[in-house]
C-alpha cells in the first residue's frame, strides 16, 4: 500500500470553513509577532541585526512564548538596565504581549529563565560576529596607527553565585574558608581600539595565568594588527606566537627581564634603545608540552626602549617596553611610548562592563550559564559601541570623546519609543539621527589633574564578617562581635 501523502504542502485552509481560515490567519499573525522584538531595541538596531536575517537564523523549532528572538531582546534590556533581575526581563515580555494582544505570560520568571538557558551559543556568536563586522567596516584611518589596527588585551575577574557547580570549575580563592567566599572566574578580553568593541572573551579559573588565557585569543589576530599589553604578557612564547599570526606587539617588559637586562648587549639604536636577539628559554614542563616548545623559534629579535615617566602620584619612574617593530626610522621610540599609553583604554572598557553595567558578579548557578551571560554582555556592549561609532561619524566628536554612560542612559531610557516606528523607515531614520545627535553631545568631562584615589568614601554597615559556613555561623545582633559554635 502506498502511504505517500497526496498533494504535499497543499494549504489545508483552501476548502476550510470561515472559522478555520480565521484561526489560521490568527496563528500566522501570532507567529510573526513572536518573531519580533518585545522592545524597541529590535527596531533601533535594525541596520546591524535586520529582523529578516534574525528570523532566518532563528533556531526556535516550535511556537513558543519565549522564543530565541523575544528572549534575546528581553535579556539585552536587562543588561542595559544594569544587570536587572529576570523578573525585569519578564516584565518587558508581559508588557509587549499585552500591547500586541497576545496571551500574557504568567508572573513566575522560571519559564523565562529556562528560555535564557535554551539560547544557542552559536546563535549569540553569529549575532556578535555580524555586529563586529559592521563596526570593522566603519573604522577609518584616523582610528588606526600608521596603517595598523590597534588592539589591546587584558585580564579581569568576576564573581559567581556560590553553588557546587561553580565552585568545582571556578573555585574561590584558597585563602577563604569553605562557605565564606564566592567562586571567581578569570576573564581575558581582546579589545579593538579602533571602535572600542570587545572581539573575544576567554574564561578560566582564578589560578590560571593571564598569558595562558591570552593564547586562546590569538586566532583573532591577523596581518596588520598591533597588540598592546602590559608586562604580564611579555613572554618569549607569547610574542613569538603573535608574530606567527602575522601581527606585531608593543608591551611593557617583564619585571624580571627588566632587572636582568644588560644594555651593553645588542645593537645600539639610540641612547635609550637597543635591538636584542632573545634565545629560546630552556624547556619547562610548566604550562607547555615538548611539542609546543619545539615549535617555538630558537631566536627572536625585538626592540627595547626605555623612557622616564611620572606616575599618578607625580613620582618619576622608568619604564621599558618591548616591541617587534624593529625599524626605528619608521617607528619612533617616543611615539611607541605614547602609543603604549592607549593600552589603558581596555582597563576603562572593562570598568564600564563591571561597574556601569553591573557585572562585578554574575548571578547564575552554572558555569555554562556564566559563559552564556558573558557572551550576551559582549553582544550588548558591542551594539551600544556600534551606536557610539555611528554617532561619532555623523558629528565632529571623536568616538573616544563620547561618554559610554551617557549613551547607555539614552538608549536604556528611550529604546521603547522606537517600537511604534516598526515598518516606518523614514520616521525611524529621523528618530535615529536625533538619537545620534544626543549621543554625540554626551562628551566625557576631561578632568586633568583630578585626584581619584582607589579608596571607598562610604563606610560599610557594622555587620560581623562571615567566618564560617552560614549553617554553622551564630550571629550576635549587637555590635560586630560573634561567638564560636559550641
Amino acid at each position: 500500500m502506498n502511504n505517500n501523502p497526496l498533494l504535499t504542502n497543499f494549504p489545508h485552509t483552501v476548502f476550510a470553513t470561515a472559522a478555520r481560515r480565521s484561526q489560521a490567519d490568527i496563528r500566522r499573525a501570532r507567529q510573526q509577532l513572536l518573531a519580533k522584538s518585545p522592545s524597541g531595541l529590535g527596531v533601533l538596531f535594525e541596520d546591524v541585526l535586520p529582523s529578516d536575517w534574525l528570523t532566518k537564523i532563528d533556531p526556535t523549532k516550535r511556537q513558543r512564548q519565549f522564543g530565541h528572538i523575544p528572549t534575546l531582546w528581553a535579556w539585552t534590556c536587562q543588561i542595559f538596565e544594569r544587570n536587572e533581575s529576570c523578573s525585569r526581563g519578564l516584565a518587558h515580555l508581559q508588557s509587549w504581549a499585552a500591547s500586541e494582544g497576545l496571551p500574557v505570560p504568567a508572573g513566575d520568571s522560571g519559564a523565562y529563565c529556562r528560555a535564557r538557558m535554551r539560547l544557542k551559543d552559536d546563535f549569540i556568536e553569529a549575532l556578535s560576529q555580524r555586529t563586529l563586522a559592521a563596526m570593522d567596516v566603519a573604522i577609518d584611518e584616523e582610528n588606526r596607527w600608521q596603517g595598523f589596527e590597534l588592539k589591546a588585551i587584558d585580564g579581569s575577574s568576576v564573581k559567581l553565585m556560590d553553588t557546587p557547580e561553580n565552585q568545582e570549575q571556578y573555585p574561590q580563592p584558597s585563602v577563604q574558608k569553605e562557605g565564606c567566599g564566592f567562586p571567581v572566574m578569570s576573564v581575558s578580553a581582546l579589545l579593538n581600539l579602533g571602535h572600542g568593541g570587545i572581539e573575544h572573551f576567554v574564561t578560566g579559573p582564578l589560578k590560571e595565568q593571564d598569558a595562558s588565557l591570552a593564547r586562546q585569543s590569538l586566532e583573532h589576530l591577523h596581518e596588520g594588527d598591533l597588540l598592546l599589553a602590559d608586562r604580564a604578557y611579555s613572554s618569549f612564547r607569547l610574542i613569538s606566537e603573535i608574530r606567527k599570526q602575522g601581527a606585531h606587539c608593543v608591551m611593557r617588559l617583564n619585571s624580571r627581564r627588566d632587572e636582568a637586562l644588560d644594555w651593553r648587549k645588542g645593537k645600539r639604536v639610540g641612547r635609550h634603545e637597543r635591538v636584542l636577539t632573545l634565545s629560546r628559554p630552556a624547556f619547562s614542563r610548566t604550562g607547555i608540552t615538548g611539542e609546543q616548545w619545539e615549535n617555538l623559534p630558537e631566536e627572536l629579535t625585538v626592540r627595547i626602549i626605555r623612557m622616564n615617566y611620572e606616575d599618578r602620584a607625580g613620582k618619576k619612574k622608568r619604564m621599558t617596553i618591548v616591541t617587534t617593530l624593529i625599524d626605528s626610522s619608521k617607528y619612533d621610540g617616543m611615539e611607541l611610548h605614547s602609543l603604549y599609553a592607549k593600552r589603558w583604554e581596555i582597563e576603562v572598557r572593562l570598568r564600564d562592563i563591571k561597574t556601569l553595567l553591573g557585572f562585578e558578579m554574575l548571578r547564575v548557578r552554572t558555569p555554562s550559564m556564566a559563559r552564556k551571560t558573558l557572551a550576551m554582555v559582549r553582544l550588548s556592549y558591542n551594539l551600544l559601541r556600534c551606536l557610539m561609532q555611528r554617532a561619532a561619524r555623523t558629528s565632529p566628536a571623536k568616538i573616544d570623546e563620547i561618554s559610554f554612560k551617557g549613551a547607555l542612559d539614552l538608549v536604556s531610557s528611550g529604546h521603547d519609543s522606537f517600537r511604534k516606528e516598526r515598518g516606518r523607515p523614514r520616521k525611524r531614520r529621523w528618530k535615529l539621527e536625533a538619537l545620534f545627535g544626543l549621543i554625540a553631545g554626551r562628551e566625557k568631562l576631561m578632568r586633568l589633574g583630578r585626584s581619584e584615589p582607589r579608596a571607598v568614601k562610604g563606610r560599610p554597615k557594622p555587620f560581623s564578617l562571615l567566618t564560617s559556613h552560614r549553617h554553622v555561623f551564630q550571629e550576635i545582633p549587637h555590635r560586630s562581635s560573634y561567638r564560636k559554635p559550641a
